[in-house]
């Protein structure tokens, strides 16, 4: 069952349950957006209690202090003044056969989420913040599954190469930052391929239309672990396949340069730019994909409300759920029991997948095949 929730009755059921189940009250929380829960040690990070202590005659609740970080990778920094205070810039780069050859700053975003659009194909959508690209491409349509997808970074800069008029109108009067091509024809050029597969621009570009009064950094999207933590997943893993539609993209553990390795329809999928694709977190996603409202061709993905998660990263995977009551704030990703599930500061790739009969975590999706499999 995907479906909306509330997060401070999820947050009240998982204090209950800690306060009668255990005979030690204590409960450990994250300084986050994550209700405060008990930890699960089998599938979630190690968290260390740092002294902000209050007390009361029932319970002792220790708060951890915030970190500042660079809101998109997690990177620990020394105050919160060195933020990169640019906006996110999301960029819709297209994974058509004819354009994957061609493919260029996926190795350089923050984030990159995979969402499955019509014809069995996927379409990427990259989110720069503190890295740049130049070249930037193939740049390609938006759907109406951004809107929901982007909104909670805060105003992004969305490049694309416009859409039908219902999309391109639901693009415009939402709170994305609409740098469509149609309108800013100057920024954008064609570079390698045939069209449409060869629409490009650059990041330096594309921030150069950043409008006055631009709220500037994202939110931080994701928990990540602290310094000194471990990522503690369920299982060893060395390698995911996953079917996203008619594309198969498998990710592989290198433990010697500590990240995933990318590769899609059977070859490494390269970057022209950075060579071969790598991520420091994979976070397999599964949500309902149902009919797009203004455009019943296109698949739109359901990234409001809740669903089952495979978080990888250090060579292990979390299992959880994500949830997400509302498209302002950030997805999370927590265990059963509900504690943050913290990713490894780095890079990091959402993919999409659709859900195919069960959501229960305990029997991962018919389109997720895990080597090792799960215990």
């Amino acid at each position: 069952m995907y479906r909306r929730s509330t997060p401070l009755l999820i947050a009240l059921a998982s204090l209950l349950a800690a306060s009668c189940s255990s005979g030690d009250p204590a409960v450990v929380t994250r300084a986050s957006t994550v209700a405060p829960t008990t930890n699960d040690p089998a599938t979630t990070v190690n968290v260390v209690p740092l002294p902000t202590t209050t007390t009361s005659a029932t319970a002792t609740t220790t708060t951890l202090p915030p970190i500042p970080r660079q809101p998109l990778t997690g990177e620990v920094l020394g105050s919160a003044a060195e933020i990169t205070p640019r906006p996110a810039l999301a960029v819709k780069i297209d994974n058509h056969p004819s354009a994957r050859r061609n493919h260029r700053g996926l190795g350089r975003a923050d984030i990159v989420f995979e969402e499955i659009v019509e014809g069995g194909l996927t379409r990427f959508a990259a989110v720069f913040h503190t890295g740049d690209a130049d070249p930037v491409g193939p740049i390609r349509s938006g759907r109406s599954q951004d809107v929901d997808l982007l909104t909670s970074l805060r105003q992004p800069l969305f490049a694309w190469s416009g859409g039908n008029p219902s999309v391109t109108r639901l693009i415009a009067e939402s709170t994305l930052t609409d740098l469509n091509w149609q309108n800013k024809v100057r920024s954008y050029y064609r570079g390698d391929g045939s069209a449409p597969h060869n629409l490009y621009s650059s990041t330096t570009t594309l921030y150069g239309l950043t409008p006055d009064g631009h709220p500037g950094a994202p939110p931080q999207q994701f928990d990540y672990l602290r310094p000194g933590e471990e990522f503690v997943g369920a299982n060893a893993l060395r390698s995911v396949d996953v079917q996203m539609a008619r594309v198969a993209v498998s990710w592989s553990w290198d433990p010697e340069i500590g990240a995933y390795r990318r590769s899609q329809a059977g070859d490494v999928h390269q970057d022209v730019l950075t060579g071969p694709i790598t991520a420091r977190n994979v976070v397999l996603m599964v949500v309902e994909y149902r009919p797009s409202q203004i455009d019943t061709r296109s698949p739109e993905a359901q990234t409001i409300g809740e669903g089952p998660v495979y978080v990888l990263s250090a060579g292990r995977v979390a299992i959880g759920r994500w949830h997400r009551p509302n498209a302002d704030e950030p997805i999370a990703f927590r265990t059963a029991t509900g504690t943050s599930i913290g990713l490894t500061p780095g890079t990091t790739w959402v993919e999409l997948v659709e859900a195919i009969g069960t959501d229960e975590p305990a029997n991962p999706d018919a389109a997720i095949v895990f080597d090792p499999p799960l215990n």
